[in-house]
């Protein structure tokens, strides 16, 4: 039957208003599930909030056949099972937190059609079980989840995001449904390349928030402002920091403020992490404290302010973060706190993780050193990265290591085996002998019980590097279950006495050939790596350095256009720094002013390096707010001159 557009209007908003009991669609969803019924290749672009899940969720009720998700986040996609079966929905999910048994049972239950979604992870399109089953079943639609972690300029790029295509064409070329918060004109070009979309519908909404106040102070003094924010907005809020320890600090002095505070950062146990971020969700911390590692999938609505206490690294980055504040649609605050030395901390960071094809090379040697693989030779199981060893024998920090070890992947030396759930891994920082007298010492005999089974259990070369350790079998000779039996070998390493790796936490490479003396690395995508986090943090710096308003520079870099004033900004306010102007300041102005006469961007004004910023900005501020100067284009630093500004350089005498 030809696609009636009304029918299948009124027959998806009866699946909404059935299932999910809303009466209508909100702003673009109806355009991206319009061009998804008629079988289009589709990216939807909608903000964080916006129902991007509901777009591929009404879809798959009202087709034959499977719509298979891929989505990064396990935590995410089994919130997504757990609601649809409570409505009733047939969906399933297939990661790493699931026995091999019930990952086979699910696929033959796809196969055989029990479902109507099957969410999986990206990484699980290169398993041996999905590509023995790919071309039996019936996929009807392919939805790619927070697609922006397919391009490698997105502030989330997953490489194996890059096999989408390839098993794309193992269904059989099924219509795809991409769906994202956050892409720029870039990011959006590179999700249709390597998804090789055909002739796609593009569906963008709603990147603007109306009821964020976004602010910037350019302030020595952050604890003042923070101190001053959190007296003067009510309610729950997130602090970023840029660092593992500036996160500590900031989460300590806040405590010991007052505050009721959790911190966050990668460096934490999972069970830390998971404790902390509840804790928060629940109300009963005021904030939390975090690196960039936090946030993704989190949706709590009553979100009234979140602080950058650092420039972040990039603005598609700074633009989710900020934008977990004001979910529930009332007033919120966006404030980033920037100092001048910030972009230090930035450059820092980019050269600690981003290694040049020497050092890459450099780290592929060490893991092959660690792991006494000879040359010429190809190891069959996981080789287990342990990061602190091989940063002792390169120098380099965890950052850069890991981007390596992500850059041998992405060139296919390497690949990165899905986690598995029980196997989690183990390495005694202390002799046998050692740790049976420490156990001899316990007035605890369960804890004695728990030591002595660990160490029949464990194999003697744990006690001289990593070695796996099955967690079921660990539990049966114990009798603990799984969270005391994390609990007590948290409990050994607190004491140094071994130091572990929970399930999915350790860092594991499968060798796609034999080691050779000198490891293939493409030296240009290396450096293209590091251009783009480069020019990703001098987007950033753009925006902490505008002297325009906060909102229409953002809306303006995602492609979306808005009035050059928003009415609620700190710029738009008149909240930035009084600048004052003296004699000495003449001659900058009138650089500054015929540099704007002839057109020149402001990247070109100056040609020395040691020009201040800062000082630059100061007095682009006051011409702006002046009157001396209009704003063309925020993003590209281009100025025009007014009247009253040309009057004033008709005033000066020209120089002999």
């Amino acid at each position: 039957m030809p696609y009636d557009p009304d029918q299948a209007r009124r027959e998806a908003e009866a699946a909404l208003y059935r299932h999910w009991g809303h009466p209508a669609f909100r702003g673009g969803q109806w355009d991206i599930i319009d061009a998804a019924l008629q079988g289009r290749d589709v990216l939807g672009i909608l903000p964080t909030g916006a129902g991007k899940s509901i777009c591929y969720q009404v879809p798959a009720l009202l087709a034959d056949g499977l719509t298979l998700v891929i989505s990064p986040l396990i935590a995410l996609m089994q919130d997504q099972v757990a609601g649809l079966s409570a409505r009733g929905v047939p969906a399933a999910f297939i990661n790493s937190t699931l026995a091999p048994g019930k990952v086979d049972q699910r696929w033959t239950d796809a196969e055989f059609g029990r479902y109507r979604l099957l969410y999986i992870a990206p990484e699980r399109l290169q398993s041996e079980r999905f590509l023995a089953r790919a071309a039996r079943l019936n996929v009807t639609r392919l939805v790619v989840d927070e697609a922006h972690c397919i391009s490698e300029w997105g502030p989330h790029f997953r490489p194996s995001y890059l096999q989408i295509a390839e098993a794309c064409r193992l269904l059989g070329h099924p219509p795809t449904l991409a769906v994202t918060a956050t892409a720029t004109p870039q990011v959006r070009r590179d999700i249709l390349e390597h998804l090789a979309l055909q002739n796609p519908h593009v569906v963008v909404r709603g990147f603007d928030r109306p009821n964020l106040v976004w602010s910037i102070f350019r302030d020595e003094n952050k604890r003042s402002r923070v101190r001053d924010v959190l007296g003067t907005v009510p309610g729950s809020g997130v602090l970023y920091a840029a660092t593992r320890r500036g996160v500590e600090a900031w989460a300590e002095w806040l405590a010991a403020q007052g505050h009721t505070v959790t911190a966050y950062h990668g460096g934490m146990r999972t069970a830390a992490r998971t404790e902390a971020q509840e804790a928060w969700l629940q109300g009963r911390k005021r904030l939390i404290v975090a690196t960039n590692a936090f946030g993704m999938g989190i949706d709590k609505p009553d979100v009234r302010f979140v602080i950058h206490v650092d420039v972040p690294g990039t603005l598609e980055g700074y633009y989710q973060e900020a934008g977990r504040a004001g979910r529930d649609g009332r007033k919120a605050y966006a404030v980033l706190l920037f100092h001048e030395q910030d972009e230090g901390i930035q450059r820092a960071l980019i050269e600690g993780g981003y290694p040049n094809a020497k050092e890459v090379r450099q780290v592929y040697d060490a893991v092959c050193n660690l792991g006494q693989i000879p040359l010429g030779t190809l190891p069959e199981a996981p080789v287990v990265i342990d990061l602190d060893t091989v940063g002792r024998l390169t120098g380099f920090g965890a950052g850069k290591i890991k981007t390596a070890v992500e850059l041998l992947v992405r060139q296919e030396v390497w690949q990165a085996p899905p986690p598995r759930r029980y196997q989690g891994l183990v390495r005694f920082l202390q002799s046998a002998e050692a740790v049976r007298d420490y156990a001899d010492t316990l007035k605890n005999t369960a804890l004695q019980g728990f030591i002595s089974a660990l160490l029949r259990t464990i194999h003697a070369d744990a006690f001289t590097a990593l070695w796996e350790i099955d967690l079921r079998l660990l539990e049966k000779r114990t009798g603990l279950d799984r969270t005391r039996l994390t609990k007590g070998l948290d409990f050994l390493q607190e004491r140094g006495l071994l130091q572990w790796q929970p399930p999915g936490g350790a860092l594991q490479v499968l060798f796609n050939e034999p080691r050779t003396r000198n490891a293939k690395v493409d030296d240009l995508a290396v450096r293209r790596a590091r251009k783009h986090a480069e020019a990703r943090m001098a987007d950033m710096l753009r925006y902490a350095r505008s002297v325009t308003c906060r909102r229409h520079f953002l809306l303006a870099y995602f492609g979306e256009h808005s009035p050059e004033r928003c009415g609620t900004c700190d710029i738009c306010l008149g909240r930035h720094r009084t600048v004052v102007i003296t004699p000495e300041d003449e001659p900058l102005m009138r650089r500054i002013l015929h540099q704007v006469a002839a057109e020149t961007p402001r990247k070109g004004w100056f040609e020395e390096a040691s020009r201040a910023d800062h000082h630059v900005d100061d007095l682009l501020d006051w011409l702006v707010q002046e009157a001396y100067l209009q704003v063309v284009d925020a993003l590209e630093g281009r100025f025009t001159l007014t009247d009253k500004a040309r009057e004033l350089m008709a005033q000066w005498a020209p120089r002999t």
